[in-house]
């Protein structure tokens, strides 16, 4: 081409989804020395994404509205990674939040499970997945979850996770009312009086397991718990 030499650069970018999750009921079984509690829940993955980009780089960095990048799990998810597998290459990722932060939905682990795949991907890693489980162990212990496609019974800390089926569920409405609390989901725990046996998760597991429909109410053992902390919590539920 008259002598002249082109040099094409193609920026490699990728873009995946980090879906919210959604407790179908919860049971809290009981208080454990290590100040954790026992639980028993099922979760399910639903519509509502944040979006997440990843793509090389000159310098390491995480682009995500309203929180400083060293306290973001992803910005940690990242470093540890790139220590862990001898890695020079730099990566950018920025997070496009839908889900609301501080709502229950799971969106910072969705986060991490969802930078550990990202990573793996832009990085050319082929981790398996026992791999990238015990990565997500490190920081989180519902984040395995995220890093699957099903829904799941979590019983334990939250740490022991059994794959199920998924249940018919159509149609979600979602409130979030915007109460400003540090810690909420630790707060209600600590504040929780109320322990069950497990019962209303099983009734619940056997609906999923024979395609039934699942009959409401569905019990939420911090119900309670949540309704003495936050004013005017209980007029939404009415």
């Amino acid at each position: 081409m008259n002598g002249i030499n082109y040099l094409i650069i193609l920026r490699i970018m990728i873009s995946l989804n980090s879906y919210a999750k959604l407790n179908i009921g919860l049971e809290i079984l009981d208080e454990r020395k290590d100040g954790f509690h026992d639980i028993s829940t099922i979760i399910t993955k639903i519509d509502l994404s944040d979006q997440i980009y990843f793509d090389l780089s000159d310098e390491n960095k995480v682009i995500q509205k309203g929180i400083k990048e060293k306290n973001n799990i992803v910005y940690k998810v990242l470093m540890y990674m790139l220590e862990k597998y001898n890695s020079r290459q730099k990566v950018n990722i920025n997070i496009i939040k839908n889900i609301p932060y501080s709502s229950g939905m799971g969106g910072g682990s969705s986060n991490a499970a969802v930078a550990i795949e990202g990573i793996n991907q832009i990085l050319s890693l082929n981790l398996d997945s026992k791999e990238k489980f015990d990565i997500g162990l490190r920081f989180g212990s519902d984040i395995p979850f995220f890093l699957s496609n099903s829904t799941a019974k979590v019983t334990g800390r939250g740490d022991k996770i059994t794959f199920i089926k998924s249940p018919n569920m159509k149609n979600i409405v979602i409130f979030h009312p915007k109460y400003e609390l540090l810690n909420k989901t630790q707060k209600v725990f600590k504040n929780n009086s109320i322990f069950t046996d497990g019962k209303n998760q099983k009734k619940i597991l056997n609906e999923i397991n024979n395609n039934i429909k699942i009959k409401g109410p569905i019990f939420n053992g911090l119900e309670k718990s949540a309704l003495d902390i936050f004013e005017n919590l209980d007029n939404i539920k009415k």
